[in-house]
C-alpha cells in the first residue's frame, strides 16, 4: 500500500524531490508484490507437489492391484482349460484388447474437451482480433 512520507508539508518540496519520493515508493510497492508472487508461488508448488505425490503412491497402488487381478484371472482361466500358458495368454489377449478398444475410443474422440473448448474460445478470440483489425483500417 502506497504511504504518504512522514515529513514536512508538500508545499515547500520541488518537484525533483517529490519525484524521488514516488521512485523510491514505487519501487517499495513492486517488491512487495514480488514478495507475494514468490510467496504464492512456493505455496502453489508445494501443492502441486504434494498432490502429485499422492498421485503417484495411488498409481502404483492401483498398478499393482490390477497386476495381482490379471495373475489371479489368468491362474483361474488357466484352471479352467487345464493351461497355464494358454490360461496366461488369453489374459493378456484380453487386456490387450481392452486396451485398443480404450485407444481407439480416446483417438476416436480427438483432443479432450477441456482442451477443445479452449481451442474454440482462442480461434473466436482470433476471430475478432483479425475483424477489429480489418474494421480499424
Amino acid at each position: 500500500m502506497l504511504r504518504r512520507p512522514a515529513g514536512p508539508s508538500q508545499e515547500g518540496r520541488s518537484v525533483g524531490g517529490l519525484i524521488e519520493d514516488l521512485l523510491g515508493q514505487l519501487g517499495h510497492f513492486i517488491d512487495q508484490k514480488l514478495n507475494l508472487l514468490r510467496l504464492e508461488l512456493e505455496h502453489n508448488l508445494a501443492l502441486l507437489v504434494r498432490h502429485l505425490l499422492v498421485l503417484v503412491i495411488g498409481g502404483a497402488i492401483a498398478t499393482l492391484g490390477l497386476v495381482l487381478v490379471a495373475v489371479a484371472l489368468a491362474f483361474w482361466v488357466a484352471g479352467l482349460l487345464g493351461s497355464t500358458s494358454t490360461g496366461f495368454a488369453l489374459t493378456g489377449l484380453v487386456f490387450l484388447a481392452l486396451g485398443g478398444i480404450i485407444v481407439g475410443v480416446c483417438v476416436r474422440r480427438g483432443v479432450d474437451p477441456s482442451r477443445r473448448h479452449a481451442l474454440q474460445r482462442t480461434a473466436e478470440g482470433l476471430r475478432k482480433d483479425v475483424q477489429w483489425l480489418s474494421d480499424g483500417r
